[in-house]
């Protein structure tokens, strides 16, 4: 009895152990599996346009990957930009982006901000948040997503997309793309080559709005615009079909100057030296073309450059570089010397070749550089915090001193030159000022275009209070109601 309860206890130890020892084993083969499967490659995984690939297009470009939150990479040549990266930022210059598999090319203009979606519907897919990209589509095989509108472009079609905090706008300089309204996704829009569409943030309240009914010719500003210039925006409207009337007449004209409406402020766009290019020599020529067939005069930093009617194009030889970074002001005169366009780029030199000529004394820089010479009077704080959503800066500098003053690499255009006071509007509604904290460099310049000087100014933008609904209002109150509010508001 002794010799079968022991046996019976080892076969009952044996069977326990048998239990436990099989789904060990079948749960070890199934990881081993997994593990295989994942890492060995050999599954037929489509992984086609699963990145997109940046890189600078320009020597002095500075792009960034954003991988998570404030977590960002400088990107000095290649890199792929993943789904699952916040976003690509260009701080200077230009930044390239390709996909794989298919040969369309999207460029980002300084500013510009944009996102990888990944593969939707079969398209390559990207969202613009801020300035501006100019794409050229192949195969039509992309989809850009702004603010107010999607846009898909034909195969062979050049477009430029812009966005800022309130307006969607696509100018289509070859070829044409399909706008599509958030709001009704089976309906679409055509925009053909030469025509622009803008759609305002307050356009998509309107229920009965149709999106064909806010088709433009393409307008004179996107011709002034870098990634008009840079990539020759104006050779490839040189073959536009000009439309008489409406609809589906239009007959082939011969274009040259009428692409240009005659009255048309257009202006000059620079070929050579790019803005922001480096040169290794003390001099270069200046190039470019003419857009507007009254322009009678150019001149670089005020000194007059040869014109060339035949050919539309003007030069400037052997302009002179003084400094390390040169700033160049051109400007476009009609027949009654009135300014048609101007504008401002920049060349740096590297001055690698020669010895410095120290027989030249150093020149004496006279201006005041206290910040007494270059106040801002109002606000008087700085930081300045407010609820308001537009404000008003204003400065005042000595008389004589100041050519021109920037804000944010923006040019106020109503400053006198040489004058004394300047404003400058800070709007919400404008995209230059936001909710939180926005920093305005302020710089001045004087004779020769030289930095004299240089103020920041912070305005803190906090939210307003939410309006108190009338159904909580206190009966008994008998002073301002709670749906009252003030000018500002």
């Amino acid at each position: 009895m002794t010799r079968l309860r022991n046996r019976w206890s080892s076969s009952s130890l044996m069977g326990n152990s048998f239990s436990f020892i099989i789904p060990f084993f079948i749960a070890l083969i199934v990881l081993v599996i997994a593990i295989r499967y994942i890492f060995s490659g050999t599954p037929t995984e489509n992984h086609t346009w699963s990145f997109m690939t940046v890189m600078p297009s320009q020597d002095q470009s500075e792009i960034y990957i954003y991988m998570s939150g404030d977590s960002k990479k400088r990107i000095d040549s290649t890199m792929k930009m993943y789904t699952t990266d916040s976003k690509l930022a260009v701080s200077k210059g230009e930044a390239e982006a390709d996909f794989e598999n298919i040969s369309s090319k999207v460029f980002v203009d300084k500013w510009g901000e944009l996102k990888y979606e990944w593969v939707v519907d079969g398209k390559q897919t990207i969202s613009l948040e801020n300035a501006d990209i100019l794409i050229n589509s192949s195969t039509g095989d992309m989809n850009v997503k702004l603010k107010n509108f999607s846009v898909i472009p034909n195969t062979d079609s050049v477009i430029i997309l812009s966005q800022n905090t309130i307006a969607s706008n696509i100018y289509v300089l070859k070829g044409s793309a399909l706008v599509e309204d958030y709001s009704k996704k089976s309906e679409s829009t055509n925009v053909g080559v030469g025509q622009q569409l803008t759609i305002m943030k307050n356009d998509l309240s309107n229920n009965t709005l149709q999106f064909a009914s806010k088709i433009e010719p393409l307008s004179d500003y996107i011709k002034t615009t870098d990634l008009f210039i840079k990539h020759d925006g104006d050779s490839l409207l040189s073959s536009i079909t000009a439309l008489n009337g409406t609809g589906t007449d239009a007959t082939q004209t011969s274009v040259s100057w009428s692409l240009v409406p005659k009255n048309a402020k257009t202006g000059i766009s620079i070929t050579s030296p790019e803005d922001e290019s480096t040169v290794d020599s003390s001099q270069v020529n200046i190039e470019g073309k003419l857009l507007n067939p009254d322009i009678t005069k150019v001149t670089i930093n005020d000194k007059e450059a040869l014109i060339d009617k035949e050919q539309k194009s003007f030069i400037y030889k052997g302009f002179p570089l003084m400094d390390s970074s040169n700033n160049i002001v051109y400007k476009a005169y009609d027949s009654d010397g009135g300014i048609i366009a101007k504008g401002i780029f920049t060349v740096y030199t590297s001055q690698k070749t020669g010895k410095e000529d120290t027989s030249k004394k150093p020149s004496v820089t006279t201006y005041p550089i206290s910040d007494k010479d270059f106040r801002i009077i109002s606000p008087t704080e700085n930081p300045y915090k407010t609820t308001d959503d537009v404000v008003r800066i204003d400065g005042l500098v000595n008389k004589g001193v100041v050519k021109y003053i920037t804000i944010n690499d923006f040019r106020l255009s109503k400053f006198p030159q040489l004058g004394t006071t300047w404003y400058y509007f800070a709007n919400k509604d404008y995209g230059t000022m936001n909710d939180g904290i926005n920093l305005y460099t302020i710089k001045y310049y004087g004779e020769n275009d030289n930095l004299l000087f240089t103020n920041l100014f912070t305005i803190v933008k906090e939210k307003k209070a939410e309006t108190v609904s009338p159904s909580t209002t206190d009966t008994t109150n008998t002073g301002t109601t709670a749906t009252g509010s003030s000018k500002e508001g």
